[in-house]
């Protein structure tokens, strides 16, 4: 995974994990995925360390289910 980026937004966030942006929101909303709004209250927007971590927890689980 090569993120130019350190700030994604959320359509940004899907193009990178293959899924739609209504995914992501579920995982911004499940806390499964670290994201914020600015002050001023815009859309969402998404750490690329974040992302990072996300793709990194869900290795850990799969490499925990073998």
């Amino acid at each position: 995974m090569k993120v130019e980026k350190n700030i994604l937004t959320v359509a940004e966030a899907a193009c990178i994990l293959s899924c739609s942006p209504h995914v992501i929101y579920r995982l911004i909303h499940s806390n499964a995925l670290g994201a914020f709004k600015d002050a001023e209250g815009r859309p969402w927007r998404i750490p690329e360390s974040c992302i990072k971590d996300y793709v990194a927890s869900r290795m850990s689980n799969a490499t925990s289910l073998k």
